[in-house]
């Protein structure tokens, strides 16, 4: 019994020993290194006798475990690690923003709120001598320079236009029908065009970016043959000029 029990003793710590090389082992790499143990050191036991016995079993209990570990080590391959999600797809380029439309990308135009239809140089500012916006609907009474309050939103409108394009300084043309005389005529084209610039100035737009010039009747927009045209010629245009 005594030979029996040290022959156990000597087997477990076998076995330890050899678990002890792999920290990472499955509960059957520890059941076969056990029991190869137990076996190696009773065979060993029933080869020796006497003094040698205690060594032989040890060494036989060492070398079952030992064989037991190597045979019954799980050598299937480890799981192949996941493949890498694919990468999303670069975004597109985004062409070139011309916001106003007026072939000038946004990057470049220093005038970036060009009204439609207004022909541009080659930094989205207008040309000089472009009528930068109609203000068709600012018109006058007969012999009048009064901006009729209808003028006012047109006005207004111009205004913000004047701001999108801040570099650009402006004549404000003043015009009359063909009633009264030429001279009589410029000095009220005049006064109708400096009403207007009064009017910008006012809401805030540089005085030094504004001139103001009156034609009198010599470039009318229709015929002064009805009531109805006559009232379309009293009128003002915002031309571009070079400063």
């Amino acid at each position: 019994m005594n030979k029996l029990f040290r022959t156990f003793v000597v087997a477990l710590t076998a076995v330890f020993a050899a678990g002890c090389a792999n920290q990472d082992i499955k509960p059957v790499e520890v059941i076969c290194p056990v029991l190869g143990g137990v076996a190696g050191a009773a065979i060993a036991a029933g080869a020796f006798d006497g003094d040698d016995s205690e060594g032989a079993m040890a060494g036989g209990a060492a070398l079952g475990a030992g064989l037991a570990w190597f045979l019954c080590k799980d050598r299937s391959e480890p799981p192949a690690a996941p493949a890498p999600k694919p990468r999303p797809p670069a975004p597109k380029p985004q062409p070139p923003k011309d916001s106003d439309g007026d072939g000038v990308y946004d990057n470049r135009d220093e005038c970036p709120g060009t009204p439609a239809g207004v022909k541009v140089n080659a930094v989205g500012c207008p040309e000089v001598g472009e009528k930068i916006l109609s203000l068709e609907g600012v018109n006058f009474d007969h012999d009048k320079a009064m901006i009729k309050a209808e003028s006012r939103p047109i006005l207004d409108n111009a205004v913000k236009v004047l701001n999108e394009n801040a570099s650009v300084h402006v004549r404000v043309e003043g015009h009359t029908d063909s009633d009264g005389t030429d001279a009589y005529n410029m000095g009220l084209s005049q006064r109708r065009a400096e009403a207007v610039v009064a009017y910008l100035t006012a809401a805030g737009i540089d005085a030094g970016r504004l001139s103001a010039v009156g034609y009198g009747e010599s470039s009318p927009v229709a015929p002064n043959d009805s009531k109805e045209n006559k009232y379309k010629n009293r009128r003002v245009d915002l031309v571009v000029t070079d400063n």
